[in-house]
């Protein structure tokens, strides 16, 4: 049953023009609450022969020097730009009770990406389990009658995105988990 709702998903892009805008920020946390990563340059590979792949957009804050991530933040980004296009925005420091909370929500700018190229494409690939995500599907699929497909980890996507055209990283695992 499962592998025919992937096929189903995965013929939805067969000859289409698609374009991939990842959320780094729903992925890291995903990352690290479960233990494993997507490959980029695998899933890249993965989706390539489906599809006719335009492009991969990855959405990053990237922190401050004197963030401790930045140093993890910059390899991994050194690691996938051969694979993708990364989109950035610097990290923003909130003060609050004497700690400061960090603030990089780049959705903003995954919903207008997706609003200025969805006339070139056939389907849109979000790479976010972010129920956020879910007015967008109304206005790819309704107002410019294309496909939207939502793709992230099965234990973190929304319960208003797993009812729309989706695909569990999960199920994928063997094919696209960085080693």
């Amino acid at each position: 049953m499962q592998n025919e709702k992937i096929a189903k998903i995965l013929d939805q892009l067969k000859g289409k023009k698609a374009g991939v805008f990842c959320d780094d920020s729903n992925l890291y946390h995903s990352y690290s609450k479960y233990g494993w990563r997507v490959d980029l340059e695998k899933f890249r590979n993965f989706l390539s022969p489906l599809c006719d792949l335009q492009f991969i957009n990855y959405y990053v804050a990237i922190p401050d020097r004197s963030d401790f991530v930045f140093s993890g933040t910059e390899n991994f980004l050194k690691n996938i730009k051969a694979f993708v296009s990364i989109k950035n925005k610097t990290l923003k420091y909130t003060p609050t009770a004497g700690k400061f909370i960090k603030k990089g929500d780049m959705d903003v700018e995954i919903v207008l990406d997706v609003v200025r190229a969805i006339d070139n494409l056939d389907i849109a690939i979000i790479l976010s389990g972010d129920s956020d995500f879910y007015a967008l599907k109304n206005y790819v699929a309704q107002d410019k009658n294309k496909k939207i497909i939502f793709v992230g980890y099965e234990e973190n996507m929304a319960w208003e995105l797993r009812q729309c055209w989706h695909l569990y990283l999960n199920r994928i695992k063997n094919l696209i988990e960085l080693e």
